[in-house]
């Protein structure tokens, strides 16, 4: 079933009908009805994003809801049509009735969550209720409200291993979420046994339903990463949990404090300024104590900094180099006299985090570069290093970027370059 989350629910409406039934037993009793759900309208709430856009839940094809009522036990299925959902199965009652409705069903299973974005809407809980008693015979309108928030999980660290587990207030382990009967809620279901929400091999972006209403521990293993008020989560509200820091500083061999700055999830921990001299690729490619910095500093391979949702680039229609969805945006920024390139991380968590690369003048161009530990195969005796370059023309003060990437058949190893460090893990 695929649906669409953003992070604001935009008012929804889906109409269930269903055909009348010729039979004759229960003459006082129809089946079949018509059902208008409405969506809350959540306008309030967070954005799915810290920069763009908003989010509203979708029905498709092949959506059910669970309808029952306070008159019989069991739940009528009601299911999404091409243009509409229908159950022949639904029967109006002979007094009037309090109605509920319940979507995706009565129960939820919240353990192994795919993590995936489009998935949330499969396990999102919403219930309703009729305003007023009634017999169904002129149709059911029911107003469905969230009844689940959304954590948004950031794996920081290359290759860590994810186990999102959630605990109640009561030290129970969180498993899923049923119907309350005769009531617009749902309960939290709990298991003594530790349930698993999410589990993932490696750092990422994940989303995982999770109860609203309650307070809750969030854990990724036995590692505490937040407990609620209270209150717990708001339903339909969007949270940000992240398993470590994407920011922070260390120490070189000379004594300096250096501010390091995460773009990605899983990404190197970018030094925020360069080696103060120039070096060559021999000397860049250094480690542990023998490194410019020290043991705690390191310079960076091309595959961690290159490539699709790490440092990349698209083309416009003249071939210049422009920022493309899901890794880091860049734009050139006047810094005193000099032209500076800032990157700005583009996923949750990292929205706020820049990283702002110098400009070195060669040849008439503006470059911002930096030696990367890579080097090329040996072409005709040659010995090459990689390095990471973004190359601007400037004509008549209009600026273009010509190149965004690796130059990797140009530069021999004894030139010196800038060398912009990353925290050695």
């Amino acid at each position: 079933m695929k649906k669409i989350l953003y992070s604001v629910f935009m008012l929804a409406t889906m109409v269930l009908a269903a055909c009348s039934s010729d039979d004759t037993t229960e003459p006082d009793v129809k089946r079949g009805m018509v059902l208008k759900a409405n969506v809350e309208d959540t306008n309030t709430r967070a954005t799915i994003t810290d920069n763009e856009g908003t989010w509203k839940f979708a029905f498709a094809t092949g959506d059910v809801v669970k309808v029952g009522n306070d008159k019989v036990e069991s739940y009528y299925t009601f299911t999404n049509g091409e243009t509409q959902f229908a159950s022949t199965d639904a029967m109006q009652t002979t007094a009037a009735a309090n109605w509920y409705a319940y979507f995706p069903g009565e129960t939820i299973d919240l353990a192994n969550q795919s993590g995936d974005f489009a998935a949330i809407a499969n396990k999102y809980a919403l219930a309703g209720m009729t305003a007023s008693a009634t017999t169904g015979s002129d149709g059911l309108t029911v107003t469905m409200k969230a009844k689940a928030a959304v954590l948004c999980i950031v794996g920081v660290k290359k290759d860590e291993k994810l186990d999102i587990n959630v605990k109640t207030a009561g030290d129970k382990y969180v498993s899923g979420l049923d119907a309350v009967k005769n009531s617009a809620d749902f309960s939290v279901k709990t298991s003594d046994e530790k349930v698993s929400l999410l589990s993932k091999q490696e750092a990422g972006v994940y989303y995982v339903v999770v109860p609203a209403g309650v307070k809750l521990s969030v854990y990724n293993g036995e590692t505490l990463i937040k407990t609620t008020k209270n209150a717990g989560l708001t339903p339909g509200k969007y949270y940000t949990l992240l398993t470590g820091e994407t920011t922070g500083s260390a120490t070189n061999k000379l004594g300096d404090t250096i501010d390091w700055v995460q773009l990605w999830a899983g990404g190197p921990k970018f030094a925020t300024k360069n080696v103060e001299e120039t070096m060559t690729w021999y000397d860049a490619v250094k480690t542990g104590d023998d490194f410019a910095w020290g043991k705690n500093w390191r310079t960076p391979t091309i595959d961690e900094v290159y490539g699709e949702g790490k440092l990349y680039s698209g083309l416009d229609e003249n071939d210049f180099a422009i920022p493309v969805a899901g890794s880091p945006s860049f734009k050139l920024k006047q810094q005193g006299e000099y032209l500076t390139m800032v990157l700005t991380g583009v996923q949750p968590g990292y929205t706020k985090n820049t990283l702002t690369l110098y400009n070195q003048i060669k040849f008439g161009t503006h470059n911002f570069d930096f030696w990367t530990a890579s080097d090329n195969k040996p072409s005709a005796g040659q010995e090459w290093g990689v390095r990471f370059g973004i190359t601007v023309y400037e004509s008549n003060n209009e600026f273009a970027i010509v190149n965004f990437g690796p130059y990797s058949n140009s530069d021999y190893k004894d030139i010196k370059y800038l060398v912009r460090p990353i925290l050695a893990e």
